[in-house]
């Protein structure tokens, strides 16, 4: 299909991702994955390390600090054999009060009966949601303990406003940034603002990381039993709006969301993240102009399909060097002067939910058309396009039919669209377009055969 992947630029080759400083050597950024749902099986920790990733990040448990006070409880999973061979990294929440500097000496103890069970010799990861004046004393205080580096993950911002000259001593920052960081409870930022702010860590002469989270938000939550946007945008299930931060859904009729039973005019609300945002936000991260930069997270292992936004699939897919976008695929045939269409994505990764912005465009003649059904799609419009945009006519002077679809899942096969054509048709020619999650736009050409005698 002429116009595949049309001005869609993917960061490449991230299995073994080399980048350029900007004196001319190579670095070789290490990729690390946090595992906040627990540890998978050991084919998935297997097929994560072959695509790239260096190492695992683990939730330990969390400690809540304050005036000379640290009381840390731990929460580590019983069984992380599959994790054996790994380097595994322990992430421990710092909650309290977070402008006392706690009590260092006694966290370390506590933390050292968890960081025995760790297979590998990773990092001990301290993260706060947000600044506080005593955080840096106590994750400087804990690497003096340690006699180790630790590392502090806070938003990118904060560290930016709050980061001196030569970092803090024994303390690597973890930057959240990009990514759908209100998912874990962070301060939501705009593409730009973190931009700006790694820019001003660039120049405080530290070594960093930085961490983007790609987990999902569904408000209410999906159950255990897994829960998709192809559930909320099959036809009769919902009407669809864009929201502030993501996608609201009004339901039209009940529904099993993973297990949750919903009911009609309950209202859905997800910001979901997908692999051209993940694309796109690498693109703002992996920069030869980052000399201080070490490496990247993902910051949550997504699930297997069903998945709001990126699956497992979906992320190892691009990691080996796929995606980001669906790749669609137009299959048509003839049944008399009917023109039979079926479009399916035989690729894990999906489109963005839009009205308008994924479709299937057929261009004819005026007058040669009679019929068009528009099946298991969301709409059909007809018209000439004027100057690039679609203007709407009737039918039989239409030169353009556009048969939307508001969401292209992973796998999906969308039939029953037909269209009619009066007598013998010349040849028929058409495009479709796939709007991604970032708001890039894929466009492909389609070509169909002379009506069979």
């Amino acid at each position: 299909m002429a116009g595949m992947m049309s001005g869609l630029v993917r960061v490449a080759g991230l299995a073994g991702l080399l980048v350029a400083s900007t004196v001319g050597a190579e670095r070789h950024l290490g990729h690390r994955v946090w595992l906040l749902g627990g540890v998978p099986d050991a084919a998935t920790v297997g097929a994560l390390r072959a695509a790239g990733v260096k190492g695992f990040c683990l939730p330990a448990g969390k400690v809540e600090i304050g005036d000379a006070m640290a009381r840390f409880e731990a929460d580590l999973p019983s069984n992380l054999s599959a994790l054996g061979g790994s380097t595994v990294s322990a992430v421990v929440w710092v909650e309290g009060e977070l402008r006392r500097s706690g009590d260092p000496a006694r966290f370390a103890v506590q933390l050292g009966a968890v960081e025995g069970r760790l297979p590998g010799s990773g990092s001990l990861i301290l993260v706060a949601r947000h600044f506080g004046e005593g955080l840096p004393a106590f994750a400087m205080g804990v690497a003096e303990k340690l006699r180790r580096p630790v590392e502090l993950a806070l938003p990118v911002g904060d560290l930016a406003t709050h980061l001196p000259a030569g970092g803090w001593k024994g303390v690597q920052p973890l930057a959240f940034a990009f990514g759908n960081p209100p998912a874990l409870g962070l301060p939501g930022s705009t593409v730009q603002d973190d931009r700006l702010a790694l820019e001003a860590l660039d120049s405080r002469g530290v070594s960093y990381r930085v961490a983007i989270v790609v987990a999902p938000l569904a408000r209410p939550a999906p159950g255990p039993g897994g829960a998709s946007l192809e559930m909320l945008t099959r036809a009769g299930m919902s009407a669809y709006r864009p929201g502030s931060r993501g996608d609201v859904f009004v339901l039209q009729r009940s529904l099993d969301w993973g297990g949750v039973l919903l009911s009609p005019n309950q209202q859905v609300e997800v910001e979901a993240f997908d692999a051209a945002r993940l694309d796109r936000d690498l693109g703002h991260v992996l920069r030869p102009v980052r000399p201080g930069l070490e490496g990247w997270d993902t910051v949550g292992l997504p699930p297997a399909e069903p998945a709001i936004g990126l699956s497992r699939e979906a992320l190892l897919d691009y990691l080996r060097g796929g995606g980001p976008s669906p790749l669609p695929v137009i299959a048509t045939s003839w049944a008399g002067n009917r023109l039979l269409l079926t479009l399916q994505n035989p690729t894990p990764h999906a489109s963005a939910v839009s009205s308008t912005g994924n479709w299937l465009e057929l261009q004819v003649l005026p007058g040669q058309v009679g019929d068009a059904q528009v099946g298991e799609f969301n709409g059909l419009e007809f018209g000439r396009l004027e100057g690039g945009t679609l203007r709407s006519t009737v039918l039989r002077e239409a030169a353009v039919l556009r048969f939307y679809v508001s969401y292209l899942a992973p796998q999906a096969k969308i039939a029953g669209a037909s269209v009619s054509f009066l007598g013998r048709s010349t040849q028929v020619r058409g495009r479709w377009g796939v709007r991604l999650g970032d708001g890039r736009e894929v466009t492909g050409e389609l070509r169909v055969e002379l009506t069979p005698l």
